[in-house]
């Protein structure tokens, strides 16, 4: 149906940004929330048919706001779809045994994912368009792309120094494991699967925090440093 509305929780701007982009361009009327908190803070004025969560969230995690909004009789209807960086079959049990009747691993498929959320609405058809006339000189996704891409690796430049610095002035492992799960899903998202691999081995390691783990913890962070410097560079030169 035109104008459907859904919520997106989700606290990496990455994925956020590009949800938002491929739904709003077919029809959807989307709401956008960082945290489960500002989600139901959103949901007293704004009820949609479809709410697209993360899983690992700050504060109260996508499972739990799935089990406070279906035993709630105000959202209990409400479709939840988890969209997570998980793809372990215990991680996906988890999401429908809280409640979720999806579960879209990232990153995602760009071309189908508008169609799979209208199969999770019942709709068999296509979506309806926005009305908006879209330029004919570029593919709008191609050029939102191309800006993502700019800003992540800005934003992962300025965010790998202060976790190189912060080694010698007090490193704080649980904050850098957050931003090394953020790395890893929306580098993935815009194509840059090394800066994902780096990403997940650094979050690896930071869940593990073993005895011998600060000297690979500084080689995986001058790594990731140099894939972010390499991506910014090529982003330059187009």
């Amino acid at each position: 149906m035109p104008n459907d509305p859904v919520l997106i929780v989700e606290d990496t701007p990455v994925n956020l940004k590009l949800v938002r982009f491929l739904l709003t361009r077919e029809g959807f009327d989307v709401r956008a929330a960082g945290s489960a908190e500002e989600a139901l803070e959103i949901l007293k004025d704004f009820r949609p048919r479809i709410i697209l969560t993360d899983i690992q969230l700050p504060g109260i995690d996508g499972l739990e706001l799935t089990r406070r909004l279906k035993s709630d009789p105000a959202t209990s209807q409400v479709v939840v779809i988890a969209l997570t960086a998980y793809a372990m079959k215990s991680d996906e049990k988890k999401a429908f045994d809280s409640g979720c009747e999806g579960f879209i691993t990232k990153p995602i498929d760009t071309r189908t994912f508008p169609k799979l959320i209208q199969q999770y609405l019942g709709q068999t058809g296509a979506a309806p368009s926005n009305g908006h006339a879209l330029p004919q000189q570029e593919d709008p996704q191609e050029e939102l792309l191309r800006e993502i891409r700019q800003s992540f690796t800005t934003d992962g430049m300025e965010q790998v120094q202060q976790l190189i610095n912060a080694q010698s002035t007090g490193f704080d492992s649980a904050a850098a494991k957050v931003t090394a799960h953020r790395w890893k899903g929306a580098a993935a998202q815009v194509g840059y699967v090394e800066i994902s691999q780096k990403a997940r081995e650094l979050e690896d390691l930071l869940q593990q925090n073993g005895p011998d783990s600060v000297d690979r913890r500084r080689l995986l962070l001058a790594d990731l440093s140099r894939l972010f410097a390499e991506a910014q560079a090529a982003q330059q030169v187009r």
